[in-house]
């Protein structure tokens, strides 16, 4: 994960896939989110919606798959406050969340 980096670098952000946290301390996670194609472009809009941000952590990823997962993954391991729900997977996937202790994880298994 690279960062923290102040929000005004959102914009030099790459537009692949990938996760991001925002914060508004910069010690703590207050959002995560995702991108299956886009981060830079979801990162900005992320950061447009939502007030009172001040820096992000972003993690580029290999693929759509792994961009849900690392969501996924910072939403259990940070447990942000402005996340309302569970990251959900991708119309038309039947992708399930990799922490073992999620009910997401275990609806298919």
């Amino acid at each position: 994960m690279k960062g923290p980096f102040g929000i005004q670098r959102a914009t030099e952000a790459s537009d692949t896939p990938g996760a991001y946290i925002l914060s508004r301390d910069g010690k703590t996670a207050s959002y995560v989110g995702r991108s299956d194609s886009t981060l830079g472009s979801r990162l900005q809009q992320s950061i447009r919606e939502r007030f009172g941000y001040s820096v992000f952590w972003i993690q580029y990823a290999g693929s759509p798959m792994e961009a849900y997962h690392l969501e996924c993954d910072f939403f259990h391991r940070f447990s942000p406050p402005d996340n309302d729900i569970h990251p959900a997977a991708p119309r038309n996937t039947n992708w399930q969340c990799p922490v073992a202790s999620c009910a997401w994880g275990n609806l298919l298994r």
